[in-house]
Parts: C-alpha cells; structure tokens; sequence
C-alpha cells in the first residue's frame, strides 16, 4: 500500500496543534444509533452464539495474559464500540469497564499532557496522524507485541503506518476512506476523481446540493489530489493555491459543511445530490436507498484514516489492558465491533465471522487496487495555516 507521500515538499515538523479542528467520523455513530445506525443494525443478523463466543474470548485472553488487575480505565471517543463488546467481557472475567470519552484528539492530548502520567487511563484511542506528537511528548507507552498474541490476526498491510512504524505504539481499531457519494438519478454521468466532483458540483441541477465534511484537512486534500500535490504539504504556497481553487471552483456550489450527510439524512431527503463523506457514513445512505446512489473513492488520490488502541503513559493496569487488546483482536469479538461501527477493524479473514449477506459490504472492505491510492495524514506545521484556510473557505460558502 502506498502510505508514503509522493512529494515532500518542506520540513515534516510535528507540533501538537491548538483546539479548533470539529467533530470528526465517530460523531456518525451516536447519530447513528438513533437513524441510520438502527437500519444497519437491525439489516445485519446477528451471527450465530455472538455472547457466548464473545464470552469465551475474553475468558481465553485472561488466560493468556495470566496475572491481572481487577479495573480497567479505557478513554476513547463517545459510543464508539459496540456495547455487548463490553457486556461479554465483564461477564466473562469479572472486570468492569471504566470509561471516559472525549470528541477531539486536542481534547484527549490536552488531558493527558496536564496530568502528566497521573490521568488513570490505562488504554486510549487516538487518531494515527497525531501519534508521533504524543509520543514524543511521552504520553504513550511503547506496547510489548508477547503480551498480545492476536496481533498476528492483524492485517500486514495495515500496519507500519508512517506515523508509528513498526506499530511501536498502536494497535488498529478501525479505519476506513474519505470520498464521495452522489444521487445517481440526478447525476446520470458516471463520476470517477475529484475533478469529477468538482466539475459536477456546477452543473446546474447539482450547484446548491453539495454537501462537503467538515475537517479542514479533508476539503483542502480535494484541491492538493487534484492538482497532484502531497495533502501533508507544509509549502504555504501550495496550500494558499490549493485554498484559492477551492474558493473559485466550489465554494459558489456548496450548501453546507456536513460531515454526517448519510446518517442525518441530507442525501435520502434530496437536500444534497453530491456530498464528500466517509465511507461508514455513505454505507448509512446506500443502507437505505441502494439504487438511487453510488460511493466513489476518487482518482488519483484519496485517504486512509487509522483509529488506534494504545496505552497511556502512567497506566495502572497493564496487564489487564494487554488482555483487553488482545480480546478485541479475537475475529468474533472484531465482526461483532464491525456490525455496530460499519467500519473495518483490519482484523484478517473477519468476513469469515459476518453474516454472508451483510449489506454494502463493499463499503466497508477496501480492495487492494483501492487500498494503493490511499495515503495517511499526518498533523504537521501547517496545521494553523490550514485551519486559517478553512475559516476563508467557510466564510466564501456563506457569502
């Protein structure tokens, strides 16, 4: 997989960027339990001994790791695992979950740099662009790989990222791809790269129903992809370009910053016939209308994003967060997390463990030809230069 950016243009300085960036893909899955979420829940049967099997999971990962605490303190994003995840486990082994949640990477950097080690989390989640910067400000606790034998059910090409080689650090939650998704019964043109978006974004019976996320980084990448310019560029020049084409070419054609237009129902209601989105939120609309729209991960480039297990710095519990891990990697507790979460886990052979007819399956599993266009974000000096840039774009949207 082509993780590298092609072109390196500047310093790759890693900074721990200020507060600012908005809510990000896991906001789609407590919207989602409420709408789109319920229909690829109750569209997705259960397979066959789910509590049992997950109960024997985490009774065989206890056994592993041998000599355990009796808590357990996880620090992650809001409904963001399946909650039977956590049922089985404390049924199984007797220890109960602790868990506090937050909506930014900055917000769980923040609390962990203020405590200093003291924070009593024992696992978190971060993002994997942010990683480098919390491990050198040593906020992660290098993993021991002996203490998780289902790591070797890990996906090799979905590991060694840029941001943790080796996966000194981290260990796969989900993950998944940014593109887009359109109505295809207004848009009759088969769409294919990003010039495709932005081009059908004027056309007449499209300009005023576009939808784009709303993460700085995501919407200025249309731009950089397009023009063939590495989306971790730190060259300001590039960047103000970028920005400029955006301002001129699509701006005057969009409606709103709406990073959740399949859960929240932008797409079925006909508010949006063209939205950038990612791909477990675009699985929610196709959920409901399969045959009116149609998912694109554009040409040339687009994105991968990795959310990571990782351990704190200062945590208490280690050996039961190593079984923990462990437990999570198992593939009937990793399809029981995708069934809820309509993301990939990078567990392999997972499909093994998901219902046969599991819908839009295709939305979730990446294909290797797919996978090798995609590149990972790394959050690098021109943060504050790109979040200025968003705050320009925004502003051109609403005049």
């Amino acid at each position: 997989m082509t993780m590298e950016p092609d072109n390196h243009d500047g310093e790759r300085l890693r900074i721990l960027a200020p507060a600012g960036h908005p809510l990000t893909r896991r906001g789609f899955i407590s919207l989602a339990a409420a709408g789109a979420g319920a229909l690829m829940m109750s569209s997705t049967p259960a397979f066959a001994g789910t509590m049992n099997a997950l109960e024997a999971a985490a009774r065989k990962s206890l056994k592993q790791i041998g000599k355990t605490t009796k808590s357990l303190y996880l620090y992650t994003w809001g409904q963001y695992d399946n909650p039977t995840t956590f049922s089985a486990w404390k049924s199984a082994t007797g220890i109960p979950i602790q868990i506090g949640s937050y909506d930014s990477n900055e917000a769980l950097i923040a609390k962990l740099e203020l405590a200093k080690g003291t924070a009593g989390y024992d696992i978190i989640v971060p993002t994997g662009g942010y990683v480098p910067e919390m491990a050198a400000k040593g906020l992660l606790m290098p993993l021991d790989k002996s203490k998780i034998p289902n790591f070797r059910n890990l996906d090799p090409s979905l590991l060694n990222f840029p941001w943790d080689r080796g996966n000194k650090y981290t260990v796969p939650k989900d993950f998944g791809t940014t593109g887009f998704i359109y109505d295809k019964t207004v848009i009759t043109k088969k769409l294919h790269s990003w010039q495709d978006f932005v081009d059908a974004a004027a056309l007449p019976q499209v300009a005023g129903r576009v939808s784009l996320l709303d993460a700085p980084d995501n919407v200025l990448a249309i731009a950089l992809w397009i023009e063939g310019v590495d989306w971790n560029t730190t060259n300001a020049a590039k960047l103000r370009a970028a920005n400029a084409y955006l301002i001129k070419k699509l701006a005057p054609y969009v409606k709103n910053l709406d990073s959740y237009p399949g859960a929240t129902g932008g797409l079925v209601d006909g508010s949006y016939v063209l939205s950038q989105a990612w791909n477990g939120d675009a699985r929610a609309a196709l959920l409901k209308d399969p045959t009116r729209f149609e998912w694109v991960i554009p040409t040339p480039k687009s994105e991968i994003w990795v959310d990571n297990w990782a351990l704190a710095k200062g945590a208490k519990n280690v050996d039961t967060a190593y079984a923990f891990l462990n437990y999570v990697l198992d593939p009937i507790v990793s399809a029981n997390e995708m069934t809820y979460t309509g993301y990939n886990t990078a567990v392999k052979n997972v499909k093994n463990y998901l219902p046969k007819n599991l819908p839009e399956a295709d939305v979730i599993f990446l294909t290797a030809a797919q996978r090798k266009r995609l590149e990972s974000y790394i959050v690098n000096s021109s943060y504050n230069l790109r979040t200025q840039l968003y705050d320009n774009f925004k502003a051109a949207i609403a005049s």
